[in-house]
């Protein structure tokens, strides 16, 4: 497949008073970068639609890419644009994920984390989504359609659809927490990719959780990713079944059992799903 990182990023951008502009400029492309929005290896907008979306004047625009490129976070290509380096974000990310895999365990104790953080990190989303946030969330879930309608490779969008599920909360622990939980599991994710309908599978399992996030219902969205999550399970232990050459079994991810009981409640209750907030 075509190495698409070089796409232009549809930018969050909001315009910004003229004293000390070209800082505040600085500073939310700085944040674009650290949550993700904006991605190693792709191409910035140019000069004239940036300068226009910040509100601020090109001789302002290319004093905060000055410096940016200065910090080591761009670079400009003579004749192809400002581009943003492979390695300029992702340091925290990278020691975060190191860490993690220093611990003894197995993927299915990864797997494990994942259920127990994203849910709720979901459902935190569906409670303070607002604004842009709802649009990064649509334009990820259009790209994922075309994807999927193409046969392009679709790992990079999941990742970047969770990030910005992650942003929603308002939150930045959170979106480094799920963007080291993504890095930690890409090779599972891209396993449960391989599987027979698996993008289309995950993208439809995106939809619901967009759709519950958009309606703000917050039991809804962590229903939805509870789900989206044991479906990935799935996939990808179907594919470490039909892959011989892929990590023992034992490592992979466990299928979630049968709901428990409820305190009090009859048989069959399942007690996964918090009490609503009331939200």
């Amino acid at each position: 497949m075509p190495d698409r990182s070089d796409r232009t990023p549809e930018l969050g951008i909001r315009r910004i008073p003229r004293a000390r502009a070209h800082e505040e400029v600085v500073r939310q492309l700085r944040d674009q970068l650290a949550n993700g929005v904006i991605r190693p290896g792709s191409r910035l907008p140019p000069e004239r639609e940036m300068a226009e979306r910040f509100g601020v004047s090109r001789a302002t625009l290319r004093q905060a890419l000055s410096a940016l490129n200065s910090a080591g976070l761009i670079e400009s290509r003579v004749g192809d644009g400002t581009f943003v380096r492979r390695d300029a974000v992702g340091t925290g990310v990278t020691a975060l994920v190191e860490a993690f895999r220093m611990v003894p365990g197995t993927l299915g104790d990864q797997l494990g984390l994942r259920r127990l953080i994203e849910p709720q990190v979901a459902r935190e989303a569906a409670e303070h989504a607002h604004g842009m946030d709802f649009d990064y969330l649509r334009q990820s879930i259009a790209r994922q359609e075309s994807k999927v309608s193409t046969g392009e490779s679709f790992v990079d969008e999941d990742s970047t659809f969770h990030l910005a599920i992650a942003q929603a909360t308002q939150n930045p622990l959170i979106v480094k927490m799920v963007e080291g939980i993504h890095e930690l599991l890409r090779e599972s994710r891209e396993r449960s990719l391989r599987a027979p309908n698996g993008p289309r599978r995950s993208f439809e399992g995106h939809r619901r959780i967009l759709t519950a996030i958009e309606r703000g219902d917050g039991r809804a969205a962590y229903e939805a990713m509870v789900s989206h999550i044991a479906d990935v399970e799935r996939l990808s232990l179907h594919q470490i079944t039909e892959e011989p050459s892929l990590a023992i079994l034992d490592e992979a991810p466990t299928p979630p059992g049968p709901p428990t009981p409820a305190p009090g409640g009859p048989p069959g209750t399942a007690s996964d799903t918090p009490p609503d907030s009331g939200h």
